[in-house]
Order: C-alpha cells, then structure tokens, then sequence
C-alpha cells in the first residue's frame, strides 16, 4: 500500500536500493510504446518484459526483434503463469518471438484479470534465472520453449514453441 499512486522506477529504485545499497539503477519514467521502444532498449543485453498490458509486450517484442536483443518474457494469469526467452537473432540457434507465438492480442474481454502476487513473485524468480543464463552462458536458456506454471496444482510444463516463417516481425519476409 506504501507504494500505492508511486512510479514503478521509484518503488522499484528504492526497493533495489533496500537490498543493496550499492546497486546502480538507470531507469527510465516513460511508457513503453511503439513509438519509442527501439529508443529505448537500444543497447541493452537482455530485456525483461514483465508488462501488464499486450501493447507493450508487442511493442517490446518488436524493438527486440528489431535490435536482436533477447527478451525473457513473463505473464501471469490468476493462478497461472508463463515464461520464455524471445530471441530470434541468437547466433546459431534463433528461436521464435513473442508474435510467433501470439500473432493477436486476445480479444479486450479476455485482458481483464486478477493478478495474485505470489504468482508473479514465481514468475519473477523464473524470469530472473533467465537473465542470469543469458548473460553468464551457463544452463540452457527456454529458448524455443514455453514454461508454464499452474500454482493451484503446483505442476509444471515446458512447451516446445516454433519460429513462423509466416511472422510479419521475425518471419522470412
């Protein structure tokens, strides 16, 4: 509740800061839109979209593709979550994007949801593991794989996911 009405680059900022003092934060207080995404990730290593919105995942998915950056992605939905790795310019072994995966938003209905924070604390930890793979080189990334996560059951599937040659992002045209 603390952080209620506040900019998640200032709650976040000073959590990171709670944690380690020593931590240097450069963050950005901008929306992430189609508009200035490739802007804005222009440089970075790895990003993480944990958007709430599909605008954004589709506009970060595209400046991804666009600057072959890998994106680990996550969602959540009530008791469900899922994460992978979109990076369809990796060198040897490109996998598909977020598109190839999700051509559409679902319809406006379907956007609609309650989002439980222990959900997204496990999706966190998950995505976390990726960046940590992909920028040490160690373990395999879930590149070309969709993890999933019901926490009602606590059961787990890995999904394998396909690159579409057909992708108006990443495809061959």
């Amino acid at each position: 509740d603390a952080d209620a009405g506040r900019l998640k680059i200032d709650s976040g900022t000073d959590a990171l800061h709670g944690l380690n003092p020593g931590v240097e934060v450069a963050g950005v207080a901008a929306r992430v839109d189609a508009s200035n995404a490739r802007e804005l990730l222009a440089g970075q290593h790895v990003v993480v979209d944990g958007s709430d919105n599909f605008e954004t995942r589709y506009a970060v998915n595209d400046a991804c593709v666009a600057l072959g950056i890998p994106n680990v992605h996550g969602s959540v939905f009530r008791f469900e979550g899922q994460v992978s790795v979109f990076w369809p310019a990796r060198p040897g072994d490109p996998g598909p994007c977020y598109r190839c995966l999700y051509p559409e938003p679902p319809p406006y209905w379907r956007r609609q949801f309650p989002v439980f924070g222990a959900v997204s604390g496990m999706v966190g930890c998950l995505g976390a593991m990726e960046v940590i793979k992909l920028l040490t080189g160690l373990g395999e990334p879930l590149l070309g794989r969709l993890r999933t996560c019901d926490l009602r059951t606590m059961s787990f599937r890995s999904v394998k996911t396909m690159r579409r040659s057909d992708c108006p992002v990443c495809g061959a045209a």
